[in-house]
């Protein structure tokens, strides 16, 4: 836990202080939101699958014993 904090901490500090890559991300973000908006409801109901696959995924491998 503290090893995503601490990854998101730096990314977010590194996003502070480049503007040239935070105008990057926010224009991707906003390509995406473009995306997401004209394709909908389709786009949401992949979204929502993703979202499935990626827990069902995450849930498997923590519950296989090391």
């Amino acid at each position: 836990m503290l090893r995503a904090f601490s990854l998101c901490g730096l990314g977010g500090v590194f996003l502070f202080i480049s503007p040239k890559l935070r105008a990057g991300v926010q224009e991707s973000i906003g390509s995406v939101y473009t995306s997401v908006v004209y394709y909908a409801p389709y786009s949401y109901i992949a979204g929502v699958l993703v979202v499935i696959v990626a827990l069902i995924t995450s849930f498997n491998r923590g519950s296989q014993p090391r």
